[in-house]
């Protein structure tokens, strides 16, 4: 039910914002865009980080990339929130806990993470960038 009322609230807020994106008033229209703009520049930065990220995983530097993962998942859930999905606000959550573990598990072995450690990293990221992409999807579903 909650499910079906969230979505219910995405398809109305993007028929709003699409309405008034195409057919409302000046004012109505800069909006919208602006509204469009930022969701637009925010999925792109956010996607530009976890690609230099993912990069930097490839090439063995962990230093710092744990709390560039939690920067992310703090822009993850501004946007989740303003999508109005408790799913993904969910599912940013599970995400973030286990990037904490990684970061216990960094900080109990001096800095150097396990093969078992890394291949839970690069784990966590594919995920992040699985739901990056799901959030980017419902982010479009607004005209452009």
């Amino acid at each position: 039910m909650i499910k079906t009322l969230l979505k219910i609230g995405i398809i109305l807020v993007a028929a709003i914002l699409g309405y008034n994106y195409f057919l409302g008033n000046p004012e109505e229209k800069a909006q919208s865009r602006e509204i469009v703009g930022k969701v637009g520049d925010l999925g792109k930065d956010a996607w530009n980080l976890l690609k230099s990220e993912r990069q930097k995983l490839k090439e063995g530097k962990y230093d710092g990339a744990l709390e560039k993962l939690d920067g992310l998942y703090s822009n993850l859930r501004d946007k989740a929130s303003e999508l109005k999905d408790a799913g993904l606000l969910d599912r940013i959550d599970e995400l973030n806990e286990r990037r904490k573990e990684l970061e216990q598990s960094l900080n109990k072995d001096a800095g150097e993470l396990s093969a078992d450690a890394k291949r839970k990293l690069d784990d966590l990221t594919a995920e992040t960038e699985e739901l990056m992409n799901e959030m980017e999807a419902q982010g479009q579903s607004a005209p452009h």
